[in-house]
């Protein structure tokens, strides 16, 4: 019963994380973010920000009295996710300062640094005093080397640090999701104070998404018979686009007869069981778009109370995500680190092994098989 709860739950959350990126553009609310997302293929460099909350959060007893679900759910309630940072193409270099809040009684904050260019990472190891991790780390960037751990694995290191191709293959994307879908049901142009939008954002036009429980049978049925055939087409006539997402020519092949094979019936019967479980679904994205023609904001809002044997439960997340200084210099926090502030993971490894046992760092070596 709980795993069906929580089965029901990553539907709704699934659908919802899939209708925000459907919403990158729309027709007259359509050409103004399909130009938009045309012309981010010209971003070379910005800052960003953003944040992720959970806000009221209320889940059935029955979780609830799970053995320590209690605790980590009131952390989850209490927690806000943010970040900072800044990209550059060439040489590539992204950088991102995580910064977990904690509210309540366990009141805490702490930030984990990330630094990342083609072939390695750092991370940045937060001093938490809980933890009681050793000093000889604390504050030192652990260094990853992408293209060793890619060989390690037989394979390369993904083209998804390629922020050219992936901004082609959105706009490829988009360019299918909004041929097919009802731009007068789904898109409406706003005003930035209608939006809600913070007037220091320097948005001048938005686009808004906004989907409720009653549009998602449409959307699916519009998913399965329209989108996806030419978003498998699309995959299927491009390698760098299957390189880059780690897709074989067989993994088209089976969604493809997977996708022929889904009948009327089976999403009516799907659909059923969801429409029984979710009680209420309401998502709304505003994507707001610069003097300059960049769709440099986005935020969502995604409530919604689900009912499954019994069970009850309901919860807003909200994401914010925002871009500054498109094309100017980027500001870089840390920077590559210098080599007195890096430990290296097998170093790391030792000192844990020391630290928490001796068998440690050989087992880690022996189940990851570094």
């Amino acid at each position: 019963m709980k795993r069906r709860f929580a089965l029901v739950l990553s539907l709704v959350l699934s659908i919802a994380f899939v209708l925000s990126a459907c919403s990158s553009d729309s027709k007259s609310a359509s050409e103004k973010l399909l130009d938009s997302m045309e012309k981010s293929a010209e971003i070379k460099s910005y800052g960003l920000k953003g944040s992720l909350a959970i806000q009221d959060l209320n889940l059935p007893e029955e979780v609830m009295q799970e053995e320590g679900a209690a605790g980590a759910l009131g952390l989850l309630q209490n927690a806000e996710l943010s970040w900072t940072g800044a990209y550059r193409a060439d040489p590539m270099m992204v950088e991102l300062n995580m910064k977990i809040s904690i509210s309540g009684d366990l009141a805490m904050s702490f930030q984990i640094p990330i630094v990342m260019t083609e072939e390695k990472m750092w991370l940045k190891v937060p001093n938490i005093p809980m933890l009681g991790l050793p000093e000889d780390i604390v504050d030192k960037f652990v260094e990853f080397d992408l293209k060793e751990l890619a060989e390690q694995q037989g394979t390369e290191i993904p083209s998804t640090m390629d922020v050219g191709l992936l901004t082609k293959f959105a706009n490829d994307l988009y360019a299918i999701v909004f041929k097919h879908i009802d731009e007068k049901t789904y898109l409406s142009s706003k005003s930035v104070k209608d939006a809600g939008i913070p007037s220091d954002a320097g948005v001048k036009s938005v686009v808004q998404l906004h989907v409720t429980q009653d549009q998602v049978e449409p959307l699916v049925n519009t998913i399965i018979k329209d989108i996806a055939p030419e978003v498998i087409e699309l995959l299927a006539s491009n390698e760098e686009y299957r390189n880059m997402l780690q897709l074989e020519t067989g993994d088209l092949d089976e969604a493809k007869k997977s996708l022929e094979e889904t009948t009327d019936a089976d999403v009516k019967d799907a659909m059923t069981e969801f429409n029984s479980a979710v009680k209420s679904l309401d998502a709304v994205a505003n994507f707001g778009i610069d003097d300059k023609g960049y769709a440099s904001y986005t935020d969502m809002v995604v409530k919604a109370e689900i009912e499954d044997n019994g069970q009850s439960g309901s919860g807003t997340i909200k994401v914010v995500s925002q871009m500054s200084d498109i094309n100017a210099d980027p500001k870089f926090e840390y920077g590559e680190p210098k080599a007195e502030d890096i430990v290296p993971m097998e170093d790391l490894m030792a000192m844990f092994g020391g630290y928490m046992g001796e068998d440690l760092g050989t087992e880690f070596e022996t189940e990851s098989g570094l």
